[in-house]
């Protein structure tokens, strides 16, 4: 079964960090991470996962560290520096939606793959008003986002929780970079 995430990642999705540390190092000064796992790159939620990431509904029961059963907990796991950009979507992906006319581009999961046969280079062009834009600045309506570095957050599902905007601001503050988040 696929674990449901909630994913951050940059506005720009050409951009790289600088190093491979030092989104770790800064997510463990606020302290969203706590010790890593045995995964590379994975690590517990932190002291102050709770303040960082803001849950919906009433009291969900949310597991922040694994315990005696197999249940699913919330967990950090960091992907870096991708070679290229990347697409990550989900089980449960919206149909994306022209950034010009709005129309409905039902044939994306063929335009994804052809995207990324040619090396995530290629432009669509809608067919409804032939706009040319890049993948990525298509509406996704928050079910899939592209980069070269990503933040997830595992078992969290759809609009279950998101991130606070104390922490969008403290990444872009430290990168100079905006960053978003959706749901895979």
């Amino acid at each position: 079964m696929n674990n449901a995430l909630l994913v951050l990642c940059p506005d720009e999705p050409h951009w790289t960090l600088p190093d491979d540390e030092s989104l770790k190092k800064l997510l463990q000064s606020i302290q969203l991470i706590g010790d890593p796992l045995k995964s590379e790159m994975q690590f517990l939620a932190g002291e102050k996962f709770l303040d960082l990431i803001a849950f919906m509904g009433c009291s969900p029961e949310i597991k922040l560290e694994p315990g005696d059963d197999d249940r699913p907990y919330c967990h950090v796991r960091l992907i870096l520096g991708t070679a290229s950009i990347e697409f990550h979507s989900g089980s449960q992906t919206h149909t994306p939606r022209c950034p010009h006319c709005r129309s409905p581009v039902n044939d994306w999961k063929r335009k994804i793959s052809a995207w990324l046969e040619n090396g995530a280079e290629a432009l669509w062009s809608c067919e409804a008003c032939q706009h040319k834009a890049e993948p990525w600045q298509y509406n996704w309506r928050k079910s899939a986002g592209f980069g070269r570095c990503f933040i997830e957050i595992n078992n969290i599902f759809p609009k279950e929780a998101k991130p606070q905007q104390q922490l969008l601001d403290t990444l872009n503050s430290h990168y100079g970079v905006g960053w978003h988040y959706f749901y895979q």
